[in-house]
């Protein structure tokens, strides 16, 4: 009797399922017909036609992964059509319902595409059930203990039942390791202190410090802005000038201008922080140098060689004619283990080996590899990194910038701990303007207790950046009230001065 009573349950469990699943399924699939371009670009590679328990689901969902892996954008009724009589599927698409069905999907979740994450997995989680009950049978359905397989995430399921295997074969390992959540107080001061001297600190930058607390040795920094608007200049002045400053050794990688390009950008750094000088960029371009101007690079050089106490090959300068990711890795290997701790890649594109159709997959595919080189463990080589990338031109027009001005390339930030992006400020944003932007900076109180916010605007005529932080995980986002940064830049001396913050609101135009 017991016995048939747990069938009976189990049963029921299944069909709760299966009818649960054909909502989830039409949803999700509804909203990736809705944004083809944004929405397959998220998902088209995480998930497969057999994760779906209905067949009409997984139909609409192949045909809509082929269609957006050819570049078709959107899914309109003549393109879909087409596209049915080339893959000679269309017996199938009658059977399901041809455009109707898909199209009354749309209508219903197409205002909701905040749910798509949810609906997503829902669908992971129902496939992990189905696998884990192949090969464990009913029990993955029964809850027992602490074990309610409803209220489990699929990384919990999955968790449960390897640890189930592996408790099996737990006598046969060698040797692993087990810690305590408690532990001496001083012991893990010592660890805290050990992590916060891996920090290097951005140069002369205390509020983009106090952001991200700088570069962190195992991790991937990553700083975006639009062409030609100063990636490379800010990170010479911010990152290399650090590691200049701090005796660190750095390895530069170029794949758009050369070391004599770069090398501009330090002298200008050095002959602004150090003798508050500067000259017009532009006689360093055209050869029309003043002999005032060779005194003065004459000094920039001597103080540089100063500062990492004659030690020439302290910084390395490699141009990539073609940037192809395994013979980056080749070479970052090759420095990384003479004590080349440090890399900034500038900047970070479309790889020439690419192996994928999509350009946005290779630029993701290669920001994982940039993060193996880059992390503690796991064969990395444990080095703080900055990589510069251009954000889409799409995106131009956003007056907020978060991972939707990645584009296509968005889900490299999951290989990142810090992404910051930047922009210059808009018309509209300056003093009296109808978008004007309140601006502040904090002042010190006279008795010592804190500190006071002093306003000010965006003056005419000056140029301003915004710095937007959509991830950090050194501190606070955009989204958890970080507010935006702005910075002042003068070209002329490489330097970028850092103003205050503002808050700005959250559209795209």
């Amino acid at each position: 009797m017991a016995k048939e009573t747990t069938k009976s349950l189990v049963k029921k469990q299944v069909e709760e399922i299966n009818k649960s699943a054909e909502i989830t399924e039409a949803y999700f699939v509804g909203l990736l017909w809705s944004d083809p371009f944004n929405n397959f670009s998220e998902y088209s590679d995480t998930i497969t036609q057999d994760e779906f328990i209905h067949d009409v689901w997984g139909f609409y969902f192949e045909l809509g992964r082929r269609m957006y892996d050819e570049g078709i954008k959107k899914f309109d009724d003549i393109t879909v059509h087409t596209k049915v009589k080339e893959y000679n599927i269309i017996d199938d698409f009658e059977k399901y319902g041809k455009m109707i069905t898909i199209e009354d999907a749309v209508n219903i979740v197409k205002e909701n595409v905040d749910n798509i994450e949810h609906y997503y997995e829902v669908i992971k989680k129902n496939y992990v059930i189905r696998q884990l009950f192949l090969l464990f049978g009913e029990k993955v359905l029964i809850n027992k203990g602490k074990y309610d397989w409803k209220k489990m995430n699929r990384e919990q399921l999955a968790m449960y039942w390897n640890d189930k295997v592996n408790q099996i074969n737990l006598e046969n390992v060698n040797r692993y390791e087990v810690e305590n959540l408690y532990t001496d107080p001083e012991e893990f001061i010592r660890k805290l202190e050990e992590d916060s001297a891996d920090m290097l600190p951005f140069y002369n930058s205390i509020l983009l410090n106090s952001i991200s607390q700088g570069v962190a040795r195992g991790h991937v920094f990553m700083w975006g802005g639009f062409g030609n608007t100063g990636k490379s200049s800010i990170m010479s002045d911010k990152f290399v000038m650090s590691c200049i400053a701090n005796k660190e050794k750095l390895l530069i990688v170029l794949n758009e201008e050369d070391a004599q390009s770069f090398r501009q950008k330090i002298v200008l750094s050095i002959l602004n922080h150090e003798y508050g000088t500067g000259f017009d960029r532009k006689r360093m371009v055209n050869g029309q140098l003043k002999e005032s101007d060779k005194e003065l690079i004459r000094k920039a050089f001597q103080k540089m060689r100063e500062m990492i106490d004659g030690v020439d090959s302290q910084i390395k300068i490699i141009f990539m004619e073609k940037y192809v990711m395994k013979d980056l890795e080749k070479i970052v290997r090759f420095w990384a283990n003479r004590g080349y701790i440090n890399l900034l890649i500038d900047t970070h594109k479309v790889s020439d080996d690419s192996q994928y159709d999509q350009r946005w997959q290779t630029f993701v595919e290669d920001m994982k590899t940039i993060y193996r080189l880059t992390r503690k463990n796991a064969g990395g080589c444990n080095l703080r990194t900055v990589v510069t990338f251009q954000l889409a031109d799409s995106a131009i027009k956003n007056r907020y910038l978060g991972f939707d001005a990645m584009a296509e390339g968005r889900g490299a930030k999951n290989e990142a701990s810090v992404v910051m992006m930047f922009r210059p400020c808009w018309s509209d944003e300056y003093e009296g303007e109808k978008r004007e932007l309140d601006c502040y900076k904090l002042k010190k109180r006279s008795d010592g207790k804190g500190y006071d916010k002093e306003f000010f605007k965006l003056e005419k005529g000056k140029t301003y950046y915004l710095v937007f932080t959509p991830k950090n995980r050194f501190g606070s986002n955009n989204e958890n009230a970080q507010p935006v940064l702005v910075i002042e830049p003068a070209f002329h001396r490489n330097a970028f001065y850092e103003k205050g913050w503002t808050f700005v609101a959250k559209d795209y135009n």
